[in-house]
């Protein structure tokens, strides 16, 4: 009982003298503390908050009634994932997507940042790189309706140039079998430029030291 009178009160000075020392270091730091509350308000706002949107995977959700209004039906929309006959296909079609980012994707950011960083030509860099961020600043929608006025058998781009050269226009959009090779290709237009951005920015930081004692 003596032990526990004398650990009691220590623990609380210990718990006041943090309380203490962070708030002296908010006081002493705020103008850093402020430069943090744009980031973190973006990630409550757009990151956490509609985290909050999940509870409609419970619901028979209607639009014209919200989440406070539509009907509460537990795990029935689970129950019919998991029963549908296409289930495998879908989760079949999903590994393979994912293993095509991880296989075709994720390298080539790599290697276009390795060779942009052997570019002695800085306007040349410059120009190469300009041209493969600007797709990370387009909507996917923008990218999906340029993937279609290029690929549609209507008119499309590449039709017709298949078209003009003898051969018989493809219907792109339309067969299975191209289905994965405009999804990657589609991720790889947009996503290259600004991956290959934050590849090439950690490889200029290294210290040339380091390539010559490599060598």
């Amino acid at each position: 009982m003596k032990v526990s009178s004398i650990t009691a009160p220590t623990n609380l000075h210990l718990e006041k003298r943090k309380s203490t020392a962070f708030l002296s270091a908010v006081k002493k730091y705020k103008l850093l503390y402020l430069m943090i509350l744009p980031g973190l308000m973006y990630f409550v706002v757009f990151k956490y908050m509609p985290m909050g949107g999940l509870v409609i995977a419970f619901q028979d959700y209607q639009p014209f009634l919200g989440i406070a209004g539509s009907e509460w039906v537990g795990f029935k929309h689970f129950i019919r994932l998991f029963t549908e006959p296409t289930f495998m296909m879908l989760l079949r079609n999903t590994l393979i997507l994912f293993a095509m980012n991880i296989v075709i994707f994720f390298p080539l950011p790599i290697i276009v940042a390795l060779m942009l960083n052997e570019l002695r030509n800085r306007h040349l860099k410059n120009w190469i790189q300009t041209i493969i961020y600007i797709p990370h600043f387009m909507s996917w929608v923008i990218i999906v309706s340029i993937t279609y006025v290029f690929m549609t058998v209507d008119g499309g781009v590449i039709n017709e140039i298949i078209a003009s050269l003898g051969g018989k226009k493809i219907s792109f959009l339309t067969s299975p079998e191209w289905l994965r090779t405009i999804y990657i290709g589609q991720i790889i237009w947009k996503e290259l430029g600004w991956s290959t951005i934050i590849y090439l920015a950690a490889i200029t930081v290294v210290d040339p030291q380091l390539y010559e004692a490599a060598e």
